[in-house]
């Protein structure tokens, strides 16, 4: 140890430069933050108590779940969960966690917080409870294996695994904290919420801990809510963001031509629509609803706002398993709309309100096109500009005559957006619509115990044809989502369930 002592500068300086040389070779070594740049904040980081989109992607970073969506959404693949069997008749299923699964504070996630979370989340304040209470009993056979048992099959079940309603939380310390553990949450996942402004920035720290070792490109990330489409283009272009979600389609072009940024499209189980609050006059009349699908030209928005970066929707169920490819989009018919509006007693057309997100472009010019071609049938529409994150608490509240959304699936499977988009009562009562069918309320349960394949298959289309029948939307368009990157960021992916990975990213 002293004749180390004497090495020379010269010496220590040409280690020095050996080992920097050597960090950047590795790419891992310098401490790298991702500078994110969102349209809307998350409203809370209870995954029970969470349905919008800003939370639940901010969720699906702090916490982990037992099973997961594969990147092209086509399959589940192992989470904190190893490995897990199924038996037979559907009712029994086992997993095998992870030994090496900690929390973010270095507890071990154990069988216990499986069981603690699951039961929480089929419990009585939880917005999702219908997905879990099939499970009628659980087992903890050691720390590391827990047995669930289901009284009858229920065929969502795995899926439901793998949602953000369903993560692994420390019993313990959600059990004496309460509400005050999701200001400041410990989860599995990749990354560790350090520090929230709400409506600002959210700010992340790489979880020590996280299973998938070395995995973890990043030391953090810096996400701020940019509401404005606009502004979010710019920073990245002048390099004060390094990646961007929410593109207008419009620049998607101009952002392709700029040699330092890539730009992607992620074909995401997504629809975009127009809620009709059917409990309000004269929405709560199905022919004034279809006379607005009929009115409104969504070829031409895709072509013409999207720049064909879609397809038209036939219902509220976007392109994924089971979709009714036999459904027809509702065609452009002006004397069809006037003609169901004289029928429901408003040849005259009527005055209404349209909700409009502020900050997106792109739903900022579907407005107005809307609101244009209502108009040609005699529906005066105002628009209403509301903050992104503000929305969806106002249609729940049923505060609202149309508003222009969307919806997203969180799982593979289709049970999850047709349960929130279609089914009344349910969590969502047909997104906030308020729409009721009691067809689909028979046929909902009835896919859930019936066998993946063609008669569960069968269903679904049924119920997406009776909701495209019923008209408690204007079905727009099934969107690709773009998004892009500075060049020197590699691994910044949408997924398919439309929310952003960050634990493949580097930043050269």
């Amino acid at each position: 140890m002293l004749k180390s002592n004497r090495v020379s500068r010269a010496l220590k300086a040409s280690i020095i430069a050996a080992a920097l040389l050597s960090g950047m070779t590795a790419g891992h070594a310098f401490a790298t933050t991702l500078r994110l740049g969102v349209g809307a904040d998350a409203l809370a980081l209870d995954p029970i108590a969470s349905s919008d989109n800003p939370s639940i992607w901010t969720e699906l970073l702090i916490y982990d779940q037992l099973v997961r969506p594969s990147k092209d959404g086509k399959k589940l693949e192992p989470g904190i969960a190893e490995s897990w069997t199924v038996t037979p008749d559907g009712k029994e299923f086992h997993f095998k966690l992870r030994p090496d699964a900690r929390f973010s504070n270095g507890q071990p996630v154990t069988a216990a917080d499986v069981v603690f979370s699951l039961k929480r989340a089929a419990g009585e304040k939880s917005s999702w409870a219908s997905f879990f209470r099939p499970i009628s009993s659980y087992s903890v056979i050691d720390d590391h294996t827990v047995v669930m048992k289901l009284d009858k099959p229920f065929t969502p079940m795995l899926n439901n695994l793998a949602m953000f309603s369903a993560s692994i939380l420390p019993a313990k310390l959600v059990q004496d904290q309460g509400a005050a553990f999701f200001e400041h949450p410990i989860g599995s996942g990749p990354f560790v919420l350090k520090n929230w402004v709400r409506g600002q920035q959210q700010v992340f720290v790489k979880n020590p801990y996280f299973w998938e070792k070395n995995k973890l490109g990043i030391d953090g990330a810096n996400i701020e809510i940019v509401p404005e489409d606009n502004a979010r283009v710019l920073k990245l272009k002048a390099g004060e963001l390094d990646a961007i979600v929410g593109i207008p389609y419009n620049q998607v072009d101009t952002l392709k031509g700029d040699p330092s940024i890539a730009v992607h499209e992620a074909p995401v189980f997504r629809v975009d629509l127009v809620q009709l609050n059917t409990t309000k006059k004269p929405f709560d009349d199905k022919r004034v609803r279809q006379a607005l699908n009929f009115a409104v030209d969504k070829e031409a928005i895709i072509k013409g706002i999207l720049r064909g970066n879609g397809r038209v929707a036939t219902s509220s169920i976007p392109v994924m398993a089971y979709n009714n490819t036999n459904l027809k989009p509702y065609p452009v018919d002006l004397a069809k709309a006037r003609s169901l509006l004289a029928e429901a007693g408003f040849a005259n057309g009527f005055k209404t309100t349209m909700l409009v997100p502020g900050g997106d472009a792109v739903e900022r010019q579907v407005a107005s096109t809307i609101q244009a071609e209502l108009g040609q049938i005699g529906v005066v529409v105002e628009l209403q500009t509301i903050e992104d994150s503000a929305q969806f608490s106002t249609t729940k509240s049923g505060n609202f005559e149309m508003s222009l959304s969307y919806a997203t699936s969180d799982t593979i499977d289709p049970d999850q957006l047709v349960g929130f988009t279609a089914v009344n009562p349910e969590r969502a009562n047909a997104f906030h619509t308020q729409w009721r069918d009691d067809r689909v309320n028979e046929l909902y349960p009835q896919e859930r115990v019936t066998p993946d394949g063609e008669g569960r298959g069968k269903l679904f289309k049924e119920m997406q044809a009776r909701v495209r029948d019923g008209a408690p939307f204007i079905f727009l368009y099934d969107p690709t989502e773009p998004y892009a990157n500075r060049k020197n960021v590699s691994g910044f992916e949408v997924l398919p369930t439309s929310n952003y990975a960050l634990k493949n990213v580097v930043i050269k």
